[in-house]
């Protein structure tokens, strides 16, 4: 193994899917070169996989439904607000008085008043007359 064999190898540690074309350009050799190289660590077991890192947020989202009684005369408005709200996933509009339906997901339960308190509450014309928490998804 010689130093272009460790820069080309620092080059598919940093990136596992970078072509062999850039691998070249960056190594100073051609694409057929790096291509070779690559298959010669590869028979020799010095490349033994390629893997990806990842992060994601494993934990699961809380989630819950809030009942709105709306001021009918600012509905359209409300709606038009509620729409704007990152952490509303659903709104349902009800028949008779039963008003908003809606359901929101945030990364935590510490999460859920400030949501009410500073943004939905803040709408001119909602009444938030009911809150459950989401604990188990059925179908």
């Amino acid at each position: 193994m010689d130093p272009i064999d460790l820069k080309i190898l620092e080059e598919l540690k940093q990136n596992g899917r970078v072509s062999f074309s850039d691998i070249a350009e960056r190594v100073g050799k051609t694409e057929a070169t790096v291509r070779r190289r690559v298959k010669t660590l590869e028979n020799e077991n010095v490349i033994k996989k390629y893997t990806i890192e990842y992060n994601i947020n494993s934990k699961p989202k809380t989630r819950a439904t809030v009942k709105i009684e709306p001021d009918f005369k600012e509905i359209k408005a409300i709606m038009k607000e509620l729409i704007e709200i990152d952490e509303i996933t659903d709104i349902w509009r009800l028949s008779g008085d039963c008003g908003l339906f809606i359901k929101v997901e945030i990364p935590s339960i510490e999460q859920f008043n400030p949501l009410i308190e500073e943004k939905i509450s803040q709408i001119k014309g909602v009444k938030i007359s009911e809150t459950c928490f989401i604990t188990d998804i059925i179908k």
